[in-house]
Formats: structure tokens, C-alpha cells, sequence
């Protein structure tokens, strides 16, 4: 039925039933449009009246056409063959809630309005009667979507979790005790969420944007920096790296929002959302990885540190000369 309907809406042909309003919702421009087609007739029956107004005419349709979140503004009216008439407007919104169209409804129970409704993602056709004079979106909670991403995100990133490994066995290899040790991460996860925080906020506000390739291969390096850091022992303390090593990640991390290729209707709402799945994410890693390597001996570390530095080594291979033979 539906495609029925947007198969009619592409049809532009004068004759019109006396009872449906025809109009299109197009949301995927710069600025929102409506356009609007109806039968003059009902315009005559409503004013009881023969002779058209158009100043009486535009307020009588803006009295019974509602569009929660926006403001509707005319531009213009034409009637064509002294039978239809045509009218335009243009929008100023913000998030569309619901629409509620009753136009000729008071005196011609008949009478029917049709909207093709376009979007970015989708094209649909609303239907509006007297007894059903009201359409409500179900908007998705912004934050809860992107908190998903955030966790898939992460949860899916091999690079960020063999960071996370690297740094809970750098700690583990100072041989604290379990609550010292459970201390010494909460430090690491910390530190890495407030640097990341940071770029991951200033890249999707685009204050700073430095090329994908040039973080793809900086995250790489980090990698094999702290890997290396295990054996060598430059840095002690793990939540230092975290900080200075966690500003670069979360460029990586913007990137990744980036080719979702979003609007900014509900951007603070993504960025937060997003950047607190990352949290949740990490989070899960850490509360698996920390006890099973807590557990484990001196050559099963040693052995994920060397794993560690070939992964590392070939992920900056591969991403300086775009080679695109690792699979993850």
C-alpha cells in the first residue's frame, strides 16, 4: 500500500480528488520544505464563499497543519486551471516529535492527508484522517544508540585491546599485590579516559583533524612502544603512558565515529554517548583480562609482549605504505 501511494505521489497530474491533500516533507535539504496540493473547492466550502484569499487561505492551512519541533513559514501560492492550489513553506526545526494535520476535517469527514515524508535514510508516506489526525515519531535514545557503538566499537578494535594488554601486564610485572595492582589499573583506565576524551571531543568538533593514516600508524607505534616498555623498562609507571599514549587513541576513535557520517542534530548526545561505550567497553576487557593475567605465569606475559611487538610491528607496515594485508 505504501509503495502504492509513493508510486502516485510521483504523478503530476491536475486532476485531484476533492478530498486529499497531497503533500511532501522533505527533511534532506538544507533547508526543510513543505509542499502542499489540494482541490480549490474545499477552500471555497470552508469560507463559505466562491472567491479565493490568499492571506485567509495560507493562515486557515498554518491554523490546521502542526509540526511539533518546527516553525512553519510560507513562501508561496499558485492555483492552477481555477482548480488546485499549490503552496509552499520552508522550516526551521529542530527534532520533529509528531504532526498533526486536520485540514478540512470540520466539515468533510471524507477528507484525507497524505504526506510523503523524506529523510536521509528513508523515504515513507504518512496518512491522515479524522480519525487519525496525529502522527508521533518514536525517536531513538541518542545517547543509548552510540553508547552501543562505543562498546562494539572497542570491543571489535584488536589495536586498542592489545594497548589495554600491554598496559595491565606492565603493571602486573611490578609484582604488586592484587589490591595494589587492582589500584594501579583503575589509574591506567583513568588516565586513558581523560586523554582521550579530550582529541576524541576536538576532532568531532573539528578544532583539531589530524589525516587518519598519520593516527592509524601513531596508534600502531604506541603499541609497540609499551610492548617494548614491558621488556625495557623506560617508563614505571603505566598510567603515564596511558595519558600521553590515550590523546592519540582518541583521534583513532573519532575517526571511527567519522564514518558513520552523522548530522549534528544530537551531536554533544552522540560524542558523550559513544566516548562512555568506549568506558564500558574498556571496562569489560580490563575485568577479563586483569584476573586471568594476574594468574598467569612470567612466560605466558612474556609470550603476549613478544605476540605484541610482531602484531604492532606489522600493523605500522601495513598502515605507513597502505598495503591492507592485515585482516584486522
Amino acid at each position: 500500500m505504501r509503495i502504492l501511494l509513493l508510486i502516485l505521489f510521483s504523478l503530476n497530474l491536475y486532476a485531484h480528488p476533492l478530498n486529499i491533500t497531497k503533500m511532501t516533507l522533505d527533511l534532506n535539504k538544507t533547508t526543510p520544505t513543505l509542499t502542499m496540493r489540494f482541490a480549490i473547492f474545499n477552500i471555497y466550502k470552508a469560507f463559505n464563499s466562491d472567491k479565493f484569499n490568499e492571506t485567509k487561505t495560507k493562515n486557515y492551512i498554518l491554523k490546521h497543519i502542526k509540526i511539533d519541533g518546527c516553525k512553519i513559514i510560507f513562501d508561496k501560492m499558485e492555483i492552477h486551471n481555477l482548480m488546485v492550489v499549490d503552496s509552499w513553506y520552508h522550516l526551521k526545526c529542530n527534532k520533529i516529535n509528531s504532526i498533526k494535520f486536520n485540514l478540512f476535517f470540520d466539515f468533510d469527514k471524507t477528507q484525507q492527508g497524505i504526506i510523503k515524508y523524506i529523510t536521509h535514510k528513508k523515504e515513507d508516506v504518512l496518512i491522515f484522517s479524522p480519525q487519525n489526525e496525529i502522527y508521533k515519531f518514536k525517536h531513538k535514545n541518542i545517547f543509548l544508540e552510540f553508547l552501543k557503538v562505543g562498546i562494539f566499537h572497542i570491543l571489535e578494535g584488536i589495536d586498542h585491546q592489545f594497548f589495554l594488554l600491554m598496559l595491565i601486564v606492565g603493571v602486573l610485572l611490578n609484582k604488586y599485590g592484587f589490591k595494589v595492582s587492582f589500584i594501579e589499573i583503575l589509574k591506567v583506565v583513568t588516565a586513558f579516559t581523560l586523554s582521550h576524551s579530550i582529541t576524541l571531543s576536538l576532532s568531532m568538533f573539528h578544532i583539531i583533524n589530524p589525516p587518519e593514516n598519520l593516527i592509524e600508524v601513531l596508534i600502531a607505534m604506541t603499541i609497540l612502544f609499551v610492548a617494548l616498555n614491558n621488556i625495557y623498562r623506560w617508563v614505571l609507571n603505566e598510567w603515564y603512558l596511558a595519558f600521553i599514549f590515550g590523546f592519540i587513541h582518541g583521534f583513532g576513535f573519532a575517526n571511527a565515529l567519522k564514518e558513520l557520517k552523522l548530522d549534528t542534530t544530537n551531536f554533544v548526545q552522540v560524542v558523550l554517548g559513544f566516548n562512555s561505550g568506549v568506558e564500558v567497553g574498556q571496562i569489560l576487557i580490563v575485568s577479563v583480562l586483569f584476573p586471568l593475567l594476574y594468574i598467569s605465569n612470567i612466560k605466558i606475559k612474556r609470550g603476549l609482549i613478544y605476540l605484541t611487538i610482531i602484531l604492532s610491528s606489522l600493523w605500522i607496515i601495513d598502515r605507513s605504505f597502505s598495503l591492507h594485508f592485515m585482516p584486522f
